[in-house]
């Protein structure tokens, strides 16, 4: 089931929720493709299973190879999304609790590939890792991802991004 979350996602990569400051990811793959990703981004996952959804959202600014990204869960049963990381080490990468950090991001061409921080799942109460591919297509970028528990599929699903404007 698709959600859709209508929120302003472009303002908080620019004004946080708090002071800390978000840690840069660095870009693996060629000048060329990662300048396509260039901009502001914002956007939306939903799973398959479990009704897990939410808002994605990062900023890479023209001429550089690193983002900044985030990604915010929404347990349709209202439970707290918990980093893995003790608190008060997650809070010196990300600009509120309820956000995860997006690890790693791999650029070839019009595919990406990327990893997001560990975090408990509240549907099994256990630590996964999610993993997702995707395709650029211009201002737009679709594709998959998979969240697993000890290398078993614990959900899937799709996510979707449009560029919404150029990172300063």
């Amino acid at each position: 089931m698709r959600r859709t979350l209508t929120v302003g996602l472009a303002v908080a990569l620019v004004v946080g929720c708090s002071s800390t400051p978000q840690v840069p990811v660095r870009l693996q793959g060629d000048p060329t493709s990662i300048a396509r990703l260039a901009g502001n981004w914002s956007g939306e996952y939903w799973g398959a299973a479990g009704g897990r959804g939410g808002s994605l959202s990062f900023s890479l600014r023209s001429g550089t190879d690193s983002l900044y990204g985030d990604v915010t869960m929404i347990d349709p049963r209202g439970q707290t999304i918990r980093p893995a990381d003790p608190i008060d080490v997650h809070a010196q990468h990300v600009r509120s609790p309820q956000q995860l950090r997006i690890d790693f991001v791999a650029v070839h061409d019009d595919s990406l590939r990327g990893v997001l921080e560990a975090y408990i799942a509240p549907d099994c109460d256990c630590a996964v890792s999610t993993t997702f591919d995707g395709q650029v297509k211009g201002d737009r970028i679709t594709g998959r991802f998979q969240t697993r528990n000890g290398g078993r599929v614990q959900a899937e699903g799709s996510w979707e991004m449009k560029r919404v404007g150029s990172a300063n």
